[in-house]
């Protein structure tokens, strides 16, 4: 369902969110918006703050099974180590 409503600018284009549509689409009292134009209209999308890196060392750990396997994780390091020496000049051996 569509919700519509007609908000006022004020001095410095600040427009206040209504609660019923901040609600909707899930946002709470402290918030960053993805602004955007779009054919003429302003888009808003709600953005997720960047967890920091202990919070995210801990979600990673409540993962279940194999991230990848042992070869997975060879092919991956010898095309970091490639890129990595090419980044900074050195020739690959």
């Amino acid at each position: 369902m569509i919700q519509t409503r007609f908000v006022k600018s004020f001095s410095k284009g600040q427009i206040t969110i209504p609660k019923t549509i901040r609600k909707a689409i899930g946002i709470k009292d402290d918030f960053w918006l993805k602004l955007s134009v779009d054919s003429g209209k302003i888009v808003a999308e709600p953005v997720e703050p960047e967890i920091e890196n202990k919070d995210y060392a801990k979600r990673l750990l409540t993962v279940k099974g194999s991230w990848f396997s042992q070869t997975d994780f060879g092919q991956t390091r010898s095309e970091v180590e490639k890129k990595l020496k090419k980044l900074h000049g050195q020739n690959s051996s």
